[in-house]
């Protein structure tokens, strides 16, 4: 994010929270606290968090829990990593062989355990 857009983020804010400081001073601080943040996030969390909380968004709710979000990408990722291995093992996999089913419940109701 660069510093224009941190100021029209403030501005953003202060129009829903008067109590806003918008000093050049605040917006160097949220400057080096979201230069690295995307603003198009940054401005829907922003959003979002209007819609629900009558104080100012603090840095973190800005950022809308950046670390949730990597950690969800994470997860996805692993998740499709997980069904792709399925998908690969239900393509190699084949039928058991006709009568198997049948002759393991013989074995079993007769006692047997060992294969003649």
């Amino acid at each position: 994010m660069k510093r224009a857009q941190v100021i029209d983020l403030l501005i953003k804010i202060a129009e829903e929270y008067n109590q806003v400081d918008t000093s050049d001073p605040e917006v160097d601080r949220l400057y080096e606290n979201l230069k690295d943040f995307p603003f198009d996030v940054a401005c829907e969390n922003v959003r979002q968090h209007m819609l629900t909380n009558p104080w100012p968004p603090k840095i973190a709710q800005i950022r809308g829990g950046a670390g949730d979000q990597r950690d969800q990408g994470w997860l996805k990722n692993q998740t499709e990593e997980y069904f792709a291995e399925r998908d690969k093992a239900q393509a190699s996999a084949t039928p058991m062989p006709t009568g198997w089913k049948e002759e393991l419940y013989a074995r079993l109701k007769s006692g047997a355990t060992a294969r003649h």
